[in-house]
């Protein structure tokens, strides 16, 4: 193996001397607003790895060391010399970049978002240092499936769809101020070996409830992530974007199309709502939605539940999309509901719809 000159200044907070303190300080703190001083404390209090703990890895160049690209940097798989694998994003901008994003995840704690080990600024290297997540990003598993690889099944579907659901509660419901994470996308959601989903790639994410994007338009547009209609008419991005972006990754896991391609199925349409939209308005076609690589291997009924959910979530008007925390509960009793099915406690109806269901939501 050989060392990467850029992530040798990456060190710990543990056993720290003065110096170092202030140090940690000194980096911590560069280009953190003043009136934040909430969000200054964690970046000043974001771990750092010891001197001795150097990251080594395979030759940069090596495609098998890279693990993706996300919105500001490149992904490569890393260890530490303890022995812990990690991923490591090299950005590539400005050190703004590196404090906006590690000061994002110092704040932030929860079981289905990326957790941060490091970070460095040391020089022209800008690095974090993220927990290795083994099966990489949602994507993989849902696109362009390599020959002899199972795809999804509807039970591991639905549980990435209620951990990101439960992630993007979180942000909005228990933090103060709220976070828009914005951006959403099937690459920026990483699975462990449990397919576990963790949200990662904060670079785009911001305090709410709303907020005005025109500054970093360009991130946006270069991340590819997946925005509410209404930011193209005003600029601004709010807490139900989130949710229209969670839609979005709804009709992915359900359908397995790309959010663009060239001719969806033959219906000459070339973007996943478009698509999708006139299908959502007749339950009777909702099996037209489903990924064919499931081969009818799901429940109508819980079909139907998931697909009403991700039509009002990806309402064009705001207002009339629901509330993360409203999605977490229909995702949270649908995943009860499979796993009944699951114990053999409860009998699926696999041709009726569940209507007086359908209503109650609605009116929610």
């Amino acid at each position: 193996m050989s060392r990467f000159p850029f992530f040798s200044c990456v060190r710990s907070t543990n056993g720290e001397t003065e110096e170092s303190s202030e140090k940690k300080h000194r980096y911590g703190t560069k280009g953190v607003k003043a009136d934040q001083p909430k969000l200054l404390s964690c970046v000043a209090n974001a771990r750092l790895l010891e001197s001795t703990e150097i990251i080594v890895a395979p030759d940069m160049s090596d495609p098998r060391c890279v693990l993706g690209e996300g919105t500001l940097g490149r992904v490569y798989k890393g260890i530490l010399q303890t022995g812990q694998e990690v991923a490591v994003k090299k950005m590539f901008d400005e050190e703004a970049d590196l404090f906006k994003e590690v000061k994002m995840l110092s704040s932030v704690e929860h079981s289905n978002i990326i957790k941060m080990i490091g970070y460095c600024n040391k020089g022209k290297d800008r690095i974090i240092v993220f927990e290795l997540m083994p099966s990489r990003s949602l994507n993989l598993y849902l696109h362009d499936l390599k020959p002899g690889k199972e795809p999804l099944d509807w039970k591991t579907r639905m549980k990435i769809a209620e951990g990101v659901a439960k992630a993007l509660e979180y942000l909005h419901d228990q933090n103060d101020p709220p976070v828009i994470y914005s951006g959403l996308k099937s690459t920026s959601i990483l699975l462990n070996e449990n397919y576990n989903p963790k949200l990662s790639d904060f670079s785009c994410a911001i305090h709410g409830p709303e907020c005005n994007y025109v500054a970093i338009h360009s991130k946006l547009v270069r991340g590819g992530g997946y925005i509410g209609p209404e930011y193209m008419k005003t600029g601004v991005l709010t807490l139900e974007s989130d949710v229209f972006g969670f839609g979005v990754v709804l009709l992915e896991l359900i359908s397995g199309q790309k959010l663009v391609e060239e001719n969806i199925r033959g219906s000459g349409k070339h973007d996943l709502t478009s698509w999708a939209r006139p299908l959502l308005d007749d339950s009777k076609k909702f099996p037209e939605i489903a990924d064919p690589l499931m081969k009818g291997q799901y429940p109508y009924c819980e079909l139907v539940q998931a697909l009403d959910l991700a039509k009002m979530c990806v309402q064009p008007e705001p207002h009339k999309r629901p509330r993360i925390a409203e999605v977490v509960t229909t995702l949270s009793n649908l995943g009860s509901q499979i796993s009944e099915e699951a114990q053999g406690t409860t009998e699926a109806d696999p041709f009726t719809p569940l209507t007086m269901w359908r209503g109650a939501v609605a009116v929610a």
